[in-house]
């Protein structure tokens, strides 16, 4: 049973096409220009952004990396990339001309302090070219180690202005932002000897997506939901983030030190988490939001007091098959070592120690070389007290009484993103028999184009509004939750639980659940 109307469509379609946004003006700066992230999301968003109205064309998009280019060379790399990752998948000749004319490329060793003055230079020449007002983004697409020195070589070269300066300056850092607990605090301690927390923008790009920002505005702008998010009435909470592909484009060296804990649970999984589980905040603004889910991530244990081995599974892919074609170990990717201990699957039954969520576990999981590509969090709702209906099912010749199915709402984040609520009706008929139905909106019925996660979130780092980035204390707290188990784990010398490719995981994260007398939901639901 489908409810959407076309009543979104034509007030999207007719009252607001037609408005034009107020263009956001300020130098977008960025450090590591020659990877694959820019190429493939960053110089895209901002094409969508611009041709959207929302970057002025007084905007400069600078690209700074080691290796010596110029504009025009930078302009043609950059287009066929563009023209793959745009929103509609069509950039014309006119309007790529006109977007290329704020597109540059400036020659840096990121690494070297020497090299910055003569680049503020050159910097200024340009904002005053396109008379920007030196209100700068700067985006770090590079690699970690190169974090703090490119910030402290901007502090040395006077580039970062003080909280009374006309101008300002964001920093926008990708994950990793630390690789445990201790790493994390000293990275966020010596960038704010250099940076104000209102200057840092730590980007996790899941927050982008539209179904995670309507997350919030499900439960608090819709009464007769929200009271039903709590211990009285939900039996538990899955949250899936799943991956059919494996190390594409070279990216073993960088996950062999990282892993699917690090990867996807600390960050993507734990703010999905978050976002369910939060206190309505007092006001919608990015402070409150920030204090209500770092209130959650404090509030996180383990489902098992202890033995992080009763809660917690790791899991290394062999090989299997998905999508119908063979795929390899992980131990015969390109650069991993032959004997790695590296997960590429974890899955854990938490609790979150509050009155609103006393005993209802959340089980969550993340993998590589799963089935499919998912991302999803299903919440399941108690069975009546009492089980007054049922219905004959048959399976070939096989028959029999099936009572009331458990009611489900399901928020699928990607792909074809959606919102699904299941409940039993009765049959058509003579008696009282149970009919599963479904009320499901889904972004489809739009006849607008959902906007790119990177394309929602540069714009926020336009406008300053940080709401959808990690706070300092938020990315801290997650990190003391799962830096116990990153311990554990090197300290027994835990090999992974192996698992086929094109499988849902181990079987030890099947029996976390069976132990609790659950299934794991199968995404394809």
């Amino acid at each position: 049973m489908t409810t959407p109307t076309n009543t979104a469509s034509e007030f999207h379609t007719s009252d607001v096409s037609h408005v034009r946004p107020e263009p956001e003006t300020a130098s977008v700066i960025i450090f590591g220009a020659s990877g694959d992230l820019t190429a493939r999301k960053l110089l895209p968003a901002l094409f969508d952004l611009w041709n959207d109205g929302y970057l002025s064309d007084q905007a400069p998009i600078i690209g700074v990396a080691r290796r010596e280019k110029t504009d025009e060379s930078f302009r043609a790399e950059i287009y066929e990339a563009v023209k793959s990752g745009v929103r509609d998948g069509v950039v014309s000749p006119e309007q790529w001309n006109r977007f290329a004319q704020r597109l540059y490329y400036r020659q840096l060793d990121i690494a070297d302090a020497g090299h910055y003055p003569e680049f503020k230079q050159q910097l200024e020449a340009l904002e005053d070219q396109n008379a920007t007002g030196r209100n700068r983004i700067v985006y770090m697409a590079t690699s970690p180690d190169l974090f703090l020195p490119a910030i402290e070589h901007l502090g040395f070269a006077s580039m970062i202005p003080g909280r009374d300066a006309s101008r300002w300056l964001r920093v926008v850092f990708e994950k990793p932002f630390g690789h445990d607990l201790q790493s994390a605090q000293e990275l966020s301690g010596n960038l704010r000897r250099l940076l104000r927390e209102d200057q840092i923008y730590r980007i996790d790009h899941y927050l982008g997506k539209e179904t995670v920002q309507n997350i919030l505005l499900f439960r608090f702008g819709n009464s007769i939901f929200e009271p039903l998010l709590n211990r009285n009435h939900v039996d538990h909470v899955q949250i899936t983030v799943s991956e059919s592909q494996g190390l594409e484009r070279g990216r073993g060296g960088y996950y062999d030190s990282s892993g699917a804990m690090r990867d996807v649970l600390q960050n993507h999984v734990l703010q999905l988490l978050c976002l369910i589980a939060m206190e309505p905040p007092a006001l919608f603004h990015a402070g409150d939001l920030h204090d209500e889910k770092l209130k959650v991530l404090k509030a996180l244990s383990g489902g098992n007091k202890g033995d992080a081995t009763k809660w917690v599974v790791s899991g290394q892919y062999s090989a299997g098959v998905v999508d119908g074609k063979p795929a390899a170990s992980y131990l015969s990717e390109e650069r991993i070592p032959p004997d790695s201990r590296t997960e590429t699957y974890v899955a854990m039954k938490v609790q979150v120690d509050n009155w609103r969520w006393a005993g209802v576990p959340f089980y969550l999981r993340t993998g590589k070389r799963l089935p499919s590509r998912v991302s999803e969090i299903a919440i399941q709702f108690k069975l009546p007290p009492l089980n007054l209906f049922n219905t004959v099912e048959c399976d070939g010749d096989m028959c029999a009484l099936v009572g009331a199915q458990p009611n489900q709402l399901v928020f699928r984040i990607q792909p074809s993103e959606s919102i699904k609520l299941s409940f039993s009706t009765k049959r058509p008929g003579m008696q009282y028999q149970i009919h599963p139905v479904t009320m499901d909106f889904n972004y489809k019925t739009f006849t607008q184009p959902l906007p790119e996660a990177y394309e929602r979130l540069l714009l926020d780092v336009l406008r300053g509004d940080s709401t959808l980035f990690m706070r300092s204390d938020e990315l801290e707290a997650a990190w003391q939750f799962v830096t116990p188990v990153l311990d554990f784990w090197k300290r027994e010398k835990t090999i992974p639980e192996p698992y086929r490719c094109g499988t849902w995981g181990p079987r030890t994260a099947d029996e976390l659940l069976h132990n609790d007398g659950r299934n794991w939901r199968s995404p394809a639901q």
